[in-house]
């Protein structure tokens, strides 16, 4: 194993400063990992990284504090690149991942500890495994942006290995200033953020000490013949996107497997760039939730409607994020510090799903091989959060969602449970293999 620490190669001098988007995801990192079914060149992806950081110089940043306000300070500090040679295989790999002991393809950053400037906002593993397959494990500070950033420097890092030129990102250094400014008239007249109280951040902290490390993650392969089932089922109102239905259908499951809770709140982030005519380019967390509420016995094809419903009316009625800046604006530091989303209760944990689907992580090129799976490790501070991702070859959606232990085992024991949730699927239906092996 050997860790060297990449710099850009010509440091660029940048202070961000942090709006409330970055606030309420303080202290989480994302951990994704990049499979490819060949050996990469380690030196060429070294190289191709610095030339990738140059153009996203805020992967090799750190944080600051700023009378109370959190900042990412880019003077070309860099970010620690690993690599290791594994005696497992690409199957051993997949399979370790969907089972919640993939830790090994990546190196974490902390989240809680990076958000005061200890330690790097950015790390990559990549593992050469025995067949000689290659993971490549990113794991970035969420501040930093969310998955439309990172597919951005992971496109950027693929042209630099291949010698094209890299898009250039629209890197602004007040982001709550540039979003004021570019963001529609309309919008939320309520904010979408609260500040905790002193007994629920005891409350947290307790959680995050003994039981956020016992979360399990439940991870669902839902076929495109599947899905489709699905949308002529929900659909006899309104027209539903595979996302609306595959969310709304998880949610009706876990709602029956919990005979004790009879409310949720989902949140869906929603990427604001679309829906809000944003560049597409702009980097840093442009995404915000809208809030939809589950009861006990309420139908997916109803659920599935509310979120088609508010989703296509983002813009003129649920775009939050100016009215949440103005409420972070006003908390004062000590309280903006305890900043988090309303759909977020830590008596009762609330399903928040993001969207990673759509990125186009399957057309990332690494000498001339794309990937051939990807998955996020759900190595994370609270229950309830989920991704929708492709499914491999951009067929199909997996859903993944962390767990509390009982919510797990009473979404996975039991046959019915099972039967129910894949109860529009066919014997027939064309199931990939990495699919059939990681997820069943």
């Amino acid at each position: 194993m050997s860790t060297q620490l990449i710099k850009p190669l010509h440091a660029q001098r940048l202070e961000i400063r942090c709006n409330v988007g970055d606030a309420i995801v303080a202290n989480l990192a994302v951990h994704i990992v990049f499979f490819f079914e060949r050996h990469l060149d380690t030196r060429a992806l070294t190289r191709a990284f610095a030339h990738a950081l140059t153009n996203l110089p805020i992967f090799a940043g750190r944080m600051a504090m700023v009378d109370g306000r959190m900042r990412i300070r880019c003077e070309g500090q860099g970010v620690p690149f690993t690599s290791v040679s594994s005696g497992r295989t690409l199957r051993d790999a997949i399979r370790s991942a969907a089972q919640d002991s993939g830790g090994w393809l990546i190196d974490p950053v902390n989240g809680a500890t990076a958000r005061w400037g200890w330690g790097p906002l950015c790390k990559v593993r990549v593992t050469q495994f025995a067949d000689d397959a290659t993971a490549i494990g990113l794991s970035w500070h969420h501040a930093i942006g969310d998955m439309q950033t990172a597919m951005h420097f992971m496109n950027a890092w693929a042209a630099a290995a291949a010698d094209k030129p890299l898009a250039e990102p629209l890197i602004v250094e007040d982001r709550a200033a540039y979003l004021d400014e570019h963001l529609p008239a309309d919008g939320a007249q309520e904010p979408g953020v609260r500040c905790l109280g002193l007994p629920e951040l005891a409350r947290s902290a307790l959680y995050l000490a003994k039981d956020a490390r016992k979360q399990r993650t439940l991870s669902l392969y839902f076929g495109e013949d599947e899905i489709a089932r699905m949308r002529d089922a929900y659909g006899n109102r309104m027209r539903l996107s595979a996302n609306d239905v595959v969310c709304a259908h998880v949610s009706e499951a876990l709602m029956k497997a919990d005979p004790a809770v009879d409310r949720r709140t989902l949140a869906i982030a929603v990427n604001a760039r679309n829906r809000c005519g944003l560049d597409p380019m702009l980097v840093g967390n442009i995404v915000t939730t809208l809030n939809v509420d589950l009861r006990r016995g309420e139908a997916a094809s109803s659920i599935a409607e509310h979120i088609r419903h508010n989703v296509d009316h983002f813009a003129d009625e649920h775009c939050d994020m100016r009215i949440n800046q103005q409420f972070l604006d006003a908390a004062g530091a000590w309280r903006a510090a305890r900043c988090v989303s309303t759909a977020f209760n830590p008596a009762r944990w609330n399903p928040l799903v993001t969207n990673w689907a759509g990125f186009g992580v399957y057309r990332i090129h690494f000498e001339d091989t794309v990937t051939s799976y990807y998955t996020p490790l759900m190595k994370l501070p609270v229950a309830g959060i989920g991704a929708l991702l492709d499914g491999a070859d951009g067929r199909g959606l997996v859903f993944h969602m962390s767990l509390p232990p009982k919510e797990f085992e009473a979404a996975t024991s039991g046959p019915a449970i099972r039967e129910h949730m894949h109860r529009f699927r066919r014997a027939g239906d064309d199931i990939p293999r990495l699919h059939r092996e990681a997820h069943g």
